[in-house]
Parts: C-alpha cells; structure tokens; sequence
C-alpha cells in the first residue's frame, strides 16, 4: 500500500537536501524495526531518555545528551534550561521570567528565522547589531545580571562580523553564561557533532531527522550534566514549557539506532556518491548555453558537494519559473532555494543512486531552448 497514493499525493524526487518541508530524510529499515519494537512495551519515558542519553553521551564522548522533539524544541528547552534550571517551582513559573535571568544575547548574521522558538520560554533576545566596531567588546558590555545565556548559529560562522566560535567560548566563560549551539543542520561531517561540546560549548542542539536520519521529529541537544538534567526537567512528559513537544519511545530508541548506523557509515563512500552525481548532472548540463554551472561546497560544517546552477545573463523571475517547472513536471523534482539569491542547487545529500539522472532529465527539458 502506497499510502501518498491513496489520497492522490504525488512524492518528489528529493534534490534539495534535508529541509523539514520535504521531510528531512530517509530512514532505514533496521531504525523502523527498533521503533516498531519500541511500540510493543511500555516504559517511563524519563528512564527512556535517562538510559538512551548515558549511550548517546557514550557514543559521542561527551557529558551528557537529550533526545528532543525536533531541533526546535531544542532551543526551547536549552533556553528554558539556562533560565530555570532544574528548579520545580521556577520551571512552572515560565513563561513568566519575574525574577529570572530571561536575556539571551546574540549577533546579528546569528538570527535566524526559528529563533521564535527561544522567545516562547519568556526569554528576550538582545541583539547585538553587525554594525557594531567592536563585535567582541559589544557581546562583552551585553552581559549582566539578567543574562541567561549566549547564542551562536553554526551556519553562520563564517559571515561577515560573526566572531569566531573560540573567541565566543571564551567571552561566555569570562561573563559566567552558557553558550548554546544551534548546529542543528550541520552535518556531515561527523566531527560537526563533537566539535562545539568539545570546543567548550556548553549546549549544542542537532536535528535528528536530517544527516543523522532518525525520525523526523526528534532532534538532540548535548552538553553539560547539569544543564542536560534541566532540559530534562523542562521537558516532556514534565508538566513544562516543553511538554506540548513531546518525543515517543519510538522515535527516542529510533533515533538512537538511527545514530548508531550514521557513526558507522563508509562517510567516505558517501561523499563519492554525492561527487559522482553532481558531476553527472554538472556534464549534463555543459550543453545548455543560457546557464552556467558551478559545483560548490557552501560551508565547512556541511561539506555535502553541490551543484549551483544560474541563467546567464542574469534574468529576474527566473529561478521562480524554474522550480516551479519542477515541482510541477513528472517525475516532481525538489531543488534547493536558499543558498544563492540567482540561481537553484542541486543538493545530492538524499538523492537516491540513479536518481540524478532523472533531475537532469527534468532540467534539461526545462532549460534547452526549443
């Protein structure tokens, strides 16, 4: 049974990568076993997460880990957890922060779009703004009595005005604050999922159905003992600002396997995948005069080889037409959108093998001239 079938959906072919809007990614059969197994028992859902959290800390050679419902309920509870601790009568005080540190500081190119999730435990964000001579004196002069943590997004570690994580590490220890991590889309490779907590990041939030492809809904926060122990307390099935984000046992042991079978995949074998179908689709795509192609790596923290395709000369509306050619067409084909303001990419992270030549296929039906 074919359940998209049955009530007239029509899947797309997935070159976009692993954006929660088309679902993240695949997971293998032995994650749903785990999960279909799981479902089988009952268990107190703390000592699920007690026990699944001591292997992953295991598997990851850090202090602690939580598995979260989703990466974005991994800035709430990690914000929730910098404000109230593990303090009963505080963590059923928020949203109300009367009396709680509730400021969490952070740069400008650092805001993102789902920051809101760290504004619904109460907290505020103090901007620090790019404009701003002295990025590390203006995060230093920020701090104070009402500030519960910092915040620093993986992704953008590399813009202009951004300070570097080391540096970041060290302004959170002088000022006595935590420092959170959201890295929640950058992997691989691997060494993404130690390298702030060993860095001396004291949270560090992941996505779980991304790289890692565990269930789509679970996300994972590591760091700290104590603070690890507070998203905890803050979260599900606790009467908390986190409850209404709840984590089955399914999907916290499906992650878990999940984890296991990423840590010992051929990463190797991986990336050739991945270089072999772009430099098909890239070969593919040499004869189309209108456009140039251009293979990319976007960042360091997520070293998946892309391909970057846009019109020449530059046309306005074009990349609009162009996905919506795709999304329209059969076989429906998913491009990424947000990298380049000019063109679209061609992301192979959950390409299936052979499925490249389809997306060429498409794109050559779209952009040859007739």
């Amino acid at each position: 049974m074919n359940p998209y079938d049955e009530l007239g959906l029509v899947p797309v072919i997935n070159a976009c990568g692993t954006p929660t809007m088309y679902g993240g990614s695949l997971m293998a059969e032995e994650v749903l076993g785990v999960m279909r197994a799981a479902a089988r028992h009952f268990c107190p859902l703390d000592e699920v997460h007690a026990h699944v959290g001591k292997r992953i800390a295991q598997l990851l050679e850090v202090e602690a880990a939580y598995v979260t419902a989703g990466a974005a309920c991994g800035l709430v509870l990690t914000t929730a957890a910098c404000m109230a601790g593990s303090d009963p009568e505080r963590i059923t005080q928020l949203p109300d922060t009367t009396g709680l540190r509730r400021d969490v500081i952070v740069q400008e190119p650092h805001r993102i779009p789902y920051d809101q999730a760290v504004r619904l435990t109460g907290a505020r964000l103090v901007e620090i703004p790019g404009a701003a001579a002295d990025q590390a004196a203006a995060v230093r002069a920020a701090i104070g009595p009402g500030t519960a943590a910092l915040f620093y997004c993986a992704h953008a570690m590399a813009a202009p005005g951004s300070l570097p994580f080391a540096e970041m590490v060290a302004i959170a220890r002088d000022g006595g604050v935590p420092l959170i991590v959201d890295a929640a889309s950058e992997c691989p490779p691997p060494a993404t999922l130690t390298r702030f907590a060993h860095g001396g990041a004291d949270l560090v939030i992941f996505s779980g159905g991304k790289s890692i492809m565990g269930p789509q809904s679970t996300g994972l926060v590591i760091g700290r003992h104590d603070l690890i122990a507070a998203c905890a307390a803050n979260g599900t099935p606790h009467a908390a600002v986190g409850r209404p984000m709840k984590v089955s046992r399914e999907e916290v042991f499906g992650f878990l396997r999940a984890l296991e079978l990423y840590l010992a995949r051929d990463h190797d074998a991986d990336a050739a995948r991945w270089r072999s179908q772009v430099a098909h689709v890239r070969d593919g795509l040499t004869q189309v005069p209108t456009i140039q192609v251009e293979t990319v790596v976007i960042r360091e923290t997520y070293n998946v080889p892309m391909l970057a395709v846009r019109p020449r000369p530059p046309a306005s509306h074009w990349r609009q037409e162009v996905v919506a050619h795709l999304r329209n067409g059969q076989p429906r084909v998913a491009v990424a959108e947000h990298f380049f303001e000019d063109g679209i990419v061609i992301n192979p992270h959950m390409l299936l093998p052979g499925e490249e030549e389809m997306v060429l296929t498409r794109l050559l039906e779209i952009l040859t001239p007739v």
